[in-house]
């Protein structure tokens, strides 16, 4: 018995040594975007982030966002559904503050977005999607409060290159879990 105490004693060691770490986090949570006027309320994303050192990490993210409307005119009913869906990747660069619960970081991200515009109504139904380069760069801020689940805030600023390229910006908040 004395032997498995030993043994469960020198895991949670090496878990504290893991922790201490901190090779990188995973985040995820709510996130709202707006493109060229029009505001998509309902959205998530997620990301993984590989430390490289104090300073530079890695980052891979995906999120999306969705819009849903209806049209009516008399008898007649449209609805419009779009969404944004977005695959990135990039560099995160980190900036410690004073306080060491708290660090400000930005990235700059490379990927694809695919976008998707579908309507039905009279017995009709049309529906495009594409997908497209884009660019972003974003900046924010995690909370950690000395434990390893925190929060993450962020802006950011999206570039889609379609036909006519387009902006989006977002802002996204979420849980943020350190390993």
């Amino acid at each position: 018995m004395r032997i498995l105490w030993m043994l469960i004693g020198a895991v949670l060691l090496m878990s504290g040594t893991a922790i201490a770490q901190n090779r990188g986090d995973i985040s995820g949570g709510y996130r709202f975007a707006q493109s060229e006027g029009v505001s998509y309320p309902a959205g998530w994303y997620a990301d993984v982030t590989l430390h490289a050192n104090d300073l530079v990490s890695i980052v891979g993210d995906v999120g999306g966002a969705y819009k849903s409307d209806s049209l009516g005119a008399g008898s007649v009913t449209q609805s419009v559904d779009s969404s944004i869906h977005t695959f990135m990747g990039g560099v995160k660069v980190n900036v410690r503050t004073r306080d060491t619960d708290v660090v400000a970081f930005g990235q700059a991200l490379v990927g694809a977005a695919t976008l998707k515009l579908s309507t039905s109504g009279s017995g009709i139904a049309l529906s495009r999607s594409t997908t497209e380069p884009a660019l972003g760069a974003s900046a924010g801020v995690d909370v950690n409060g000395g434990i390893p689940v925190g929060l993450r805030f962020e802006i950011g600023w999206l570039r889609v290159f379609e036909d006519e390229a387009s902006n989006a910006f977002t802002f996204s908040i979420g849980a943020k879990f350190r390993f």
